[in-house]
């Protein structure tokens, strides 16, 4: 593969893979009231999967420290390959803004069944200790 690089392609280059892996994108926002809205995108339903694989790759390359602060909600993004982060909504900048953006406003309802129980009460566990002071 030559380093050189299309000039339209000159932003994807650095991200863009041959074959991205089809994955889940599953963003939540928990309100420190605890309301949450949980939403999901599944790239092998779409037909613009490589950009949703491509954002989540340059999202989640270098993930914020998570600092919450009272009264803020926070953010949990997860991927299929068991990446996941929790964010304070003052730490959410550039592609980790415009995937969880992205997710919440278009994909699809989540139901808390569809996680395993195990992954859902460790996510509670963090939630809780994170968001209400």
């Amino acid at each position: 593969m030559s380093d050189q690089r299309p000039a339209n392609q000159a932003f994807a280059w650095p991200f863009a893979r041959e074959h991205n892996e089809l994955v889940r994108v599953v963003a939540t926002q928990i309100e420190c009231d605890g309301t949450m809205q949980r939403r999901m995108v599944d790239t092998a339903r779409c037909s613009a999967g490589p950009q949703w694989e491509d954002l989540a790759v340059r999202a989640l390359a270098v993930p914020p420290q998570y600092r919450p602060a009272p009264g803020t909600p926070i953010y949990h993004v997860s991927l299929d390959d068991g990446t996941e982060i929790l964010v304070a909504e003052d730490d959410l900048c550039g592609p980790l803004l415009d995937l969880v953006t992205a997710v919440l406003a278009i994909g699809d309802a989540v139901l808390a069944a569809t996680l395993s129980a195990h992954r859902l009460a460790a996510f509670d566990v963090h939630v809780l200790a994170g968001c209400c002071w």
